[in-house]
């Protein structure tokens, strides 16, 4: 499989920076599931000033999990605070590679200058 890897540099409490990678998963149906990529740690990182780029891994070194998120949010118009779920999915990869080539943004294509 081919993926596109973006990262995201975050920075902790503590003032350390640190990158999470996100890409997009595409269902046989054709819809699109936005995943956070993580990597075992014998595959190493990718650089992240190297990114977007595109990477492939086999199917049998990555699999696929949904972590459940719970947090209380507050409604802006009667302030009732109330508890909303979400679901992360996250690809875990123990082996991949970087594909050759550049990654080039076709994402402006359909629209006028």
């Amino acid at each position: 499989m081919k993926i596109t890897l973006f990262a995201k540099k975050r920075t902790t409490k503590e003032g350390k920076t640190f990158a999470v990678y996100l890409s997009t998963l595409t269902k046989n149906d054709g819809t699109k599931t936005p995943v956070t990529v993580h990597f075992k740690q014998s595959a190493g990182l990718p650089n992240p000033d190297k990114c977007p780029c595109v990477i492939e891994f086999d199917r049998k070194t990555a699999n696929l999990s949904k972590k459940e998120r719970h947090f209380a949010k507050t409604d802006v118009v009667t302030g009732e605070v109330y508890e909303e779920t979400t679901i992360d999915n996250q690809l875990w990869l123990s082996e991949y590679k970087i594909c050759d080539g550049e990654y080039v943004d076709n994402s402006l294509d359909d629209f006028a200058d």
